[in-house]
């Protein structure tokens, strides 16, 4: 870190970019965030949407370091999964290579991009993605995407981030559907419990991603963030039940699909010195507490 970085994060409304941006004004770093569903403090921004004009100017004006992707969509029908993990990032690539070429782009993939492993392995970034749904298999293209332009020259880092937990997760994520319901009533309506996630915090997401933004040195093209655990999703759900102190139904809906995740994270920790601090059960503590 040298001082004179300028980080533009992309996505910075949702669940992980909010926290992203909070941890760099906390570290005194100069950055912009740019959002396609939120005004102040961000700029409005929908890469999939906006004119090639209007992304370059952005870019063009404010010169960043480092450009940080964390826009995308985890649902939807498959034409808005591919404008919003492959189309713009195809979009942010090719305005940051014309407008900031010495920049470090880190996109922030997925785990769901490798799908399943047998039942107690690790999955490291060696691991052969094998996408199970339309969500994995686009950010698996948008990732793609960004390999490519490594292999052309661009300093470009793709962080494929296991299950993200935490304080303010949305609805999207088990732990957000769950907390709404224990909130709203006592019926609780997720998918299979019956699979095994490897669970981390969003915090501990940011502190990796700032991490490698801002590090020095050439990183690998392909970087794990999790936790090195799995945990049964029904473990997870049934520690918020004991949290909430009330009594709830579960009604699970679909079959298991992919059963089994879990990240080996040992290149990011030689890298990077990255480790996750926050444990499972202070994560769903502080979910429960912030929604109180």
């Amino acid at each position: 870190m040298t001082g004179t970085e300028r980080v533009m994060v992309f996505g910075a409304g949702g669940f992980l970019g909010a926290r992203i941006c909070a941890l760099l004004d906390d570290r005194g770093v100069e950055y912009r965030g740019m959002s396609r569903s939120r005004g102040e403090p961000y700029r409005l921004c929908d890469l999939a949407e906006m004119h090639s004009y209007a992304l370059d100017t952005q870019i063009g004006m404010y010169k960043p370091t480092v450009i940080v992707n964390a826009a995308g969509a985890t649902l939807g029908a498959p034409a808005e999964l591919v404008r919003a993990n492959v189309i713009a990032v195809e979009a942010l690539l090719a305005s940051a290579r014309d407008n900031a070429g010495h920049a470090r782009f880190v996109q922030l993939g997925s785990a769901a991009e490798y799908g399943g492993g047998p039942h107690g392995s690790s999955q490291d970034e060696r691991t052969d993605p094998q996408p199970a749904g339309p969500y994995g298999t686009t950010k698996l293209a948008g990732s793609e995407l960004v390999l490519r332009a490594q292999r052309n020259g661009a300093d470009t880092v793709v962080l494929r981030i296991f299950d993200v937990i935490g304080p303010g997760a949305p609805e999207t994520t088990l732990t957000g559907r769950v907390i709404r319901d224990l909130r709203a009533r006592q019926l609780i309506e997720v998918g299979s419990l019956d699979v095994w996630r490897d669970f981390v915090d969003v915090r501990d997401v940011a502190e990796a991603v700032v991490a490698v933004a801002l590090a020095d040195a050439k990183l690998p093209s392909v970087l794990n963030v999790g936790t090195g655990r799995a945990t049964l999703a029904r473990d997870v759900a049934g520690q918020l039940f004991e949290l909430s102190g009330q009594p709830a139904r579960i009604v699970e809906e679909g079959a298991p699909g992919v059963s089994w995740q879990q990240a080996d994270i040992s290149l990011i920790g030689q890298e990077l010195g990255w480790s996750p601090k926050i444990s499972l059960e202070q994560s769903l503590g502080d979910s429960w507490g912030c929604t109180k």
